[in-house]
């Protein structure tokens, strides 16, 4: 099982290199970059979400013909569940399961709305996301180089998503089960709106909670990877 990773708004491949140890010997986890992001993971040229996801598309679909899993988490879940939409209206093959942390329903509003906001205002919105600020801020803070680049990725990633607007579940259903992790102190996310990704399957839709904020990953570490690891179990022939 191959295990395709997209990450948050802000994010980078480099936030899943620590899941190749944690699954090792179980599943491949493949992080993915962002067409049109250089190794240095700064903003995008893409300025849309659909461009971004047909670009994604071209890239990764000589790697999805064996059996795959896509996990995303924030803005992720929401790539990750567009790619899987696009896949399906084209009539090719669809991950064995769709992953989706941290991320409402997508016909549901998700609070990304925060590009207009100061360095100072983001910093103090995506630290009241987690449940362990203090850790979180040593990272945004290590250094003023890393903090200016982790506000203005998460700015142009935000804006991505802003402009994503669906008023009611896409029709048709996936045919793909999807599991769905929601962090059960996350201020973003409530549980309840996370549990309406019911509507987007025609297969078994699984719905775990995790202690922790929007960083659930990161701060219920060992609850996360032993749900993530019951999650790829084979659920289906898909």
């Amino acid at each position: 099982m191959r295990l395709f990773v997209f990450h948050h708004a802000g994010g980078s491949p480099a936030a899943y290199f620590g899941w190749r140890r944690q699954l090792a010997g179980e599943t491949e986890v493949v992080p993915v970059r962002l067409p049109g992001r250089g190794q240095d993971g700064r903003s995008p040229r893409y300025h849309d979400m659909a461009s971004l996801i047909e670009a994604l598309a071209e890239d990764l679909g000589p790697d999805l013909e064996g059996p795959h899993a896509f996990y995303g988490h924030s803005m992720g879940a929401l790539a990750a569940y567009r790619l899987t939409r696009l896949r399906a209206r084209r009539g090719e093959r669809l991950p064995d399961r769709l992953m989706v942390g941290a991320f409402a329903a997508p016909h549901l509003f998700h609070g990304f709305h925060h590009t207009r906001r100061s360095d100072e205002e983001l910093k103090d919105w995506l630290l009241a996301m987690s449940a362990t600020p203090t850790a979180l801020a040593a990272l945004i803070d290590d250094s003023d180089r890393l903090s200016s680049t982790i506000l203005a990725r998460l700015r142009a990633d935000l804006g991505l998503c802003a402009g994503v607007r669906e008023t009611e579940p896409a029709s048709p259903p996936l045919a793909c089960p999807v599991h769905v992790f929601a962090g059960t102190e996350d201020p973003l996310v409530p549980v309840a709106d996370a549990a309406r990704w019911s509507l987007y399957s025609d297969a078994p839709t699984t719905l775990h909670e995790i202690p922790g904020g929007h960083f659930f990953p990161r701060e219920s570490k060992a609850i996360f990877f032993r749900t993530l690891r019951s999650a790829l179990r084979p659920v289906c022939n898909c």
